[in-house]
């Protein structure tokens, strides 16, 4: 049986990665297993949630900031290409990709 791994990685926050806030940016994250399989994930930087509720607070989003949600959410300390892919490969090494991550149909 062939060993699950990453095959191709695209993130968002790399086509404006010039104007990005490493620390407080949030990206979707688009990746292809050699299985042929497709997943997408939103990454968050702890910093970047803090940012959003100051925001949600004046704007009344999130009942004003009282809450924060969003599917298929990870959480990094710093946004970069290395950081995404070792986090995927742990995932993919714990057998947690499911759980973490959405699969895109084909």
């Amino acid at each position: 049986m062939k060993k699950v791994s990453i095959e191709k990685i695209w993130c968002e926050f790399s086509e404006r990665q010039n104007l990005v806030d490493r620390f407080d940016c949030n990206s979707d994250v688009i990746f292809e297993l050699n299985d042929g399989s497709k997943w997408v994930a939103t990454f968050f930087t702890y910093q970047n949630i803090e940012t959003l509720r100051k925001k949600n607070q004046l704007s009344g989003e999130c009942l004003n900031g009282i809450y924060f949600c969003a599917t298929d959410m990870i959480l990094v300390a710093e946004m970069s290409e290395e950081i995404i892919k070792s986090v995927l490969q742990e995932l993919l090494s714990m057998n947690e990709i499911d759980i973490y991550c959405h699969k895109l149909p084909t």
